[in-house]
């Protein structure tokens, strides 16, 4: 998801800095990335948010680009008829569209579009409201006029399947690419065995902001239902999500774990222990978590706007109901210990083969190589 480039924002030092010509170049064209300048002013190894930012102004310098970097949220005024190409989404893109210049837009997307995301989430939010008689509001509401660059750039670059393109395609006759995310999980030397007959009653919910709008709620209505099977939380406390479903959150079988550090002996300890992950978000660019969990061999339960396609991997969650969690749950019951072993090693192989960095800029650098610069 733009919800992953959101979540890393807020957990780190904003900026309103440029940073002006970061390879120090000399070329006679220049390009501007609006994505998070922090990238290239602190040193953050820990997310792959930072590797994938210098792999794209790596490429952009090496076919013959003066590179500055801004945040999306920048609100400062700046000439943007210096640049020949902008590439990112947010506020200094959305700027360009007042310049006379012609300039070479690349909308860059790491959620699905506005018009589908906000949408999504306010319907979610509703529900839940009226079914607790609350009134709980919407967490991840992105700017509607951000929709401008995503119709009206020269081409769009999407992190996601081909459904997070079917978001976009209405709105747009400008090209459209589409790019795999990267897992947070890359260690794949880590093999962890586990018990798959006490394992497969154990189910992860591991994510970020935005409780509702990833599905966490459901969750918790379906397992409080059903005492045999456990679901484990990793993820940020939202206070009044969790007052509203405080009486589900004390149970038994209802394990809450806080905020966990992917490189952490606590990650690995709770992964071992379950052996599904299930994520039924409304919507997502492609689900960085979900792909992080996978690298584990824990099997996805997913809904089809996760934004990773299963097919034999897992199980795709139909509709975003408790029906459509309990059909899921109950399709998983069936499969045998054989069968969730092979589905185990099939994840993680899934995930290192083709959502690493390195598949990340091989994707890069052929669609990059597919636009007109």
């Amino acid at each position: 998801m733009r919800k992953r480039l959101v979540d890393l924002l807020l957990s780190t030092k904003k900026s309103n800095r440029i940073a002006k010509n970061i390879y120090k170049t000399t070329f006679h064209k220049n390009l501007l990335i609006s994505y998070n300048v922090n990238h290239f002013l602190i040193k953050n190894t820990a997310h792959t948010n930072y590797y994938e930012s210098h792999i794209i102004a790596k490429y952009f310098s090496e076919i013959g680009y003066n590179i500055d970097v801004v945040s999306f949220d920048n609100p400062r005024n700046f000439d943007l008829t210096y640049y020949d190409v902008i590439f990112g989404f947010g506020l200094p893109l959305e700027k360009s569209f007042t310049n006379n210049k012609s300039i070479k837009r690349i909308y860059y997307a790491t959620g699905a579009h506005v018009c589908h995301q906000n949408s999504a989430e306010i319907k979610r939010i509703q529900a839940v409201n009226r079914g607790k008689n609350t009134f709980l509001k919407p967490k991840r509401i992105i700017q509607w006029t951000w929709s401008q660059s995503s119709s009206m750039s020269d081409a769009l670059v999407i992190i996601g399947n081909e459904w997070t393109q079917s978001t976009y395609q209405p709105y747009t006759d400008s090209p459209i690419y589409t790019l795999n995310a990267t897992s947070l999980f890359y260690n794949s030397s880590i093999i962890l065995n586990r018990d798959i007959s006490v394992a497969k009653q154990h189910f992860l919910w591991f994510g970020s902001g935005g409780l509702i709008h990833k599905g966490l709620d459901l969750c918790l209505e379906f397992f409080s239902q059903h005492p045999h099977l456990h679901l484990h939380i990793c993820g940020p406390k939202e206070d009044d999500f969790y007052k509203v479903f405080h009486d589900e959150l004390q149970l038994a079988n209802i394990h809450t774990h806080g905020f966990v550090q992917v490189d952490s002996d606590d990650f690995l300890h709770i992964v071992r222990q379950c052996l599904f992950t299930i994520m039924p978000s409304c919507s997502e660019g492609q689900s960085t978590s979900l792909l992080t969990t996978m690298a584990t061999g824990l099997i996805p339960i997913a809904s089809i706007e996760s934004g990773k396609t299963l097919n034999t991997l897992g199980i795709t969650i139909e509709t975003l109901s408790l029906e459509g969690i309990e059909h899921s749950i109950n399709t998983a019951a069936m499969l045998s210990d054989t069968e969730l072993v092979a589905l185990s090693h099939a994840n993680r192989n899934e995930i290192f083969l083709n959502h690493t960095l390195e598949t990340f800029e091989k994707q890069i650098r052929n669609i990059f190589s597919s636009i007109e610069l």
